[in-house]
């Protein structure tokens, strides 16, 4: 079990001091923390207005899954696994990272940010499965962003994507049944006769 600490601290280091460059120390802090700044957050809310408008019933029905994905996954993480494994983030665990945004409180195993991007990305991929690899990249990045920006070990993500994943996957199977077209494509009908 210690080399696998060992394996992930020095990952760690790879990540957010080895291999770095300046246009992303320039892009990831934005991308880590994008979910505080006010434009996303009205571009988020009209171009799912927007969307709702265009497909109507199959785009809202995706956005409550995917809402409740993330909410099962955040109360999950959040409450449940973080107290359990009890980690301290990079920061506080003494490894003096290269911290790329404000010093973050709380736990670190696994990463919410994480679990919450990857819970949005299953959903989304189950009712759109075309558009499955840009909502897996979205996922990815921010992923990686954590890492990068020196507040999450990258164990911390990758459970934080499979957590997200699994509750994802099954919150939208429950929820859009187990057709597998995406939403909004009409059924094939029987010819009679």
């Amino acid at each position: 079990m210690n080399w696998l600490i060992s394996l992930d601290r020095a990952l760690f280091h790879k990540i957010n001091r080895d291999w770095s460059a300046s246009f992303l120390d320039a892009w990831l802090p934005h991308l880590t923390d994008l979910h505080k700044q006010r434009w996303f957050l009205y571009t988020a809310a009209a171009l799912a207005a927007w969307w709702v408008w265009k497909e109507r019933k199959p785009a809202l029905k995706a956005l409550v899954v995917v809402a409740l994905a993330i909410g099962m996954t955040d109360f999950v993480n959040h409450r449940l696994i973080k107290p359990t494994f009890n980690r301290a983030r990079p920061e506080k665990a003494g490894l003096m990272p290269l911290l790329r945004t404000p010093s973050h409180a709380g736990l670190s195993f696994p990463s919410n940010h994480a679990a919450n991007m990857g819970a949005a990305a299953s959903a989304l991929s189950y009712a759109y499965p075309a558009w499955a690899p840009v909502f897996a990249l979205a996922a990815g990045l921010v992923a990686y962003s954590r890492v990068y920006c020196g507040v999450h070990f990258p164990a911390d993500v990758l459970m934080g994507l499979l957590l997200g994943f699994l509750i994802g996957r099954v919150v939208a199977y429950l929820m859009l049944g187990s057709d597998d077209r995406p939403a909004g494509k009409p059924k094939k009908s029987r010819k009679k006769g």
